[in-house]
């Protein structure tokens, strides 16, 4: 995997922690944030939390896996990219006075909002 695609795959994990880690336990979310925003390793993690290194993988895993199911079922962030890039497009044409294309980005954006 290239660095690049390694980035992207943290900032994913981040995203998700960001909007969904408040529907993880306390545990679970302690793991995580060590994991993500100290950078400590599983080891570091174990020792600071008196378990094993592979119960806080095992933790950071399921965790993980939560995370991601919570997105594939409610679609918050999925949603957010959505509407953000009908906002774009909407100032895009009103930028460019083009008024039906206007009234079609609201009326999208509207269904949107509906759904």
């Amino acid at each position: 995997m290239h660095k690049s695609e390694k980035l992207n795959e943290l900032g994913q994990k981040l995203l998700l922690f960001d909007v969904y880690g408040g529907l993880l336990t306390e545990k679970q979310q302690q793991a995580l944030a060590l994991t993500y925003n100290e950078d400590y390793s599983l080891g570091e993690i174990a020792s600071m939390l008196n378990v094993s290194r592979q119960a806080v993988f095992d933790s950071v895993r399921r965790s993980e896996e939560l995370l991601q199911s919570y997105e594939a079922k409610l679609g918050l962030i999925g949603r957010n990219r959505r509407e953000a890039k009908l906002l774009e497009q909407l100032t895009q044409a009103e930028k460019q006075a083009d008024w039906r294309q206007v009234a079609a980005v609201r009326e999208a954006l509207a269904r949107e909002l509906r759904d």
